[in-house]
């Protein structure tokens, strides 16, 4: 069992969204074990692709990165929450986040009068991190008081840039340039503005300011409708184990949940839930059409996801049954194929158990 990544579909995808968004820099978000493929893998690729700056979501991951020799300008895009954090920010020169006056203060003190970077974080509407509307003369005490931090940029994050309704996007868009604003009569300018991550980037082009966040758009995954041309990047390949023919009427899989209506030629491949597969990232529902479709799937799971196939020899073969913990079933009937042979399957890389083999090819 191999999950393969094509390189040259996220370089593809990377040239489309520059020339998408060609007034602004393309930060490479590599969050997430990056998105499933591999962190250092992917700082790798995208630095061979003239990335400049690199994002992850937790300090370990910035470690990671600079630990494995990567030392492109790195920008850690939660905050440092204790003194420890804060002083490997510093002595790791990864570009920190300020989300209050209070971490600003922490990062300061670690710093022991050395320069650190850090962006400044906005909570638009999103609750994670950030100074809240209201809070600019918190900001602009930051920025004059706290020396040794280099305030490079600020920043917020979409909560619904993938849904068709722009309401929440445009208000979220309005309190981070009223803030900008403010904070720019009062001296503090020059700041690199960014809030698109990718769906952002690819249906909101008035606001892609100096920079935008790119990772599920680099791997053509992103949960909004593109007409930028993104390739899906990644497919699991897996081996027959076993192939056997069933009578009509022979139940497949658990819970008597399928049954052949035909003779059937059935195959096994040892791919599962434990793999990540037969899962869907939609079951975390981020929209009323979302929420319909998972509950859909699951109805029809309880029978037989006839959205789940492969590719064998060339040629679709359905999954038929339910989808166990280490194996499954493929109908083969009419395909020349056997043990040995490999099937082929689309594969969400946000999905793939971390110890599956990822090859680059």
């Amino acid at each position: 069992m191999r999950y393969v990544v094509q390189k040259e579909y996220i370089a593809s995808n990377l040239n489309k969204m520059r020339a998408h968004c060609p007034t602004a820099e393309v930060i490479g978000v590599i969050k997430g074990n990056g998105y499933g493929l591999g962190l250092l893998e992917m700082a790798k690729l995208l630095c061979e692709n003239n990335i400049g700056t690199l994002a992850v979501s937790r300090l370990d991951e910035a470690l990671a990165l600079r630990e494995n020799g990567i030392d492109t300008a790195i920008l850690l895009l939660s905050p440092p929450f204790d003194e420890r954090s804060a002083q490997l920010c510093v002595t790791n020169e990864i570009i920190a986040t300020v989300d209050s006056l209070a971490t600003a203060k922490l990062l300061d003190n670690a710093a022991q009068g050395k320069k650190v970077s850090a962006h400044i974080m906005l909570d638009t509407g999103f609750a994670r991190f950030g100074f809240m509307p209201g809070e600019e003369d918190d900001i602009i005490t930051a920025v004059r008081e706290c020396k040794s931090i280099s305030f490079e940029g600020i920043y917020s994050h979409f909560y619904n840039a993938f849904s068709a309704d722009p309401s929440s996007v445009k208000l979220q868009v309005s309190r981070f340039t009223k803030t900008v604003e403010t904070i720019e009569k009062a001296g503090v300018k020059g700041l690199k503005k960014h809030i698109c991550s990718s769906a952002g980037a690819v249906k909101y082009p008035e606001y892609h300011f100096d920079a935008v966040r790119l990772g599920s758009a680099l791997l053509g995954r992103v949960v909004a409708a593109s007409s930028v041309g993104l390739e899906k990047v990644g497919f699991m390949e897996c081996e027959i184990i076993s192939v056997k023919t069933l009578p009509a009427g022979h139940f497949v899989g658990y819970g008597e949940a399928y049954k052949t209506t035909r003779e059937t030629k059935a195959a096994a491949v040892p791919l599962g839930t434990c793999d990540g597969y037969g899962l869907s990232k939609t079951e975390i529902a981020f929209t009323k059409v979302d929420k319909i479709n998972s509950l859909l799937r699951k109805v029809k799971r309880f029978g037989n996801d006839e959205t789940l196939s492969c590719v064998v020899c060339g040629k679709k073969a359905q999954v038929i049954g339910k989808v166990g913990l280490t194996d499954l079933i493929i109908d083969v009937t009419g395909i020349d194929c056997g043990i040995g042979d490999v099937a082929a399957f689309e594969f969400n890389p946000t999905l793939v158990d971390a110890l599956v083999k990822k090859d680059f090819v």
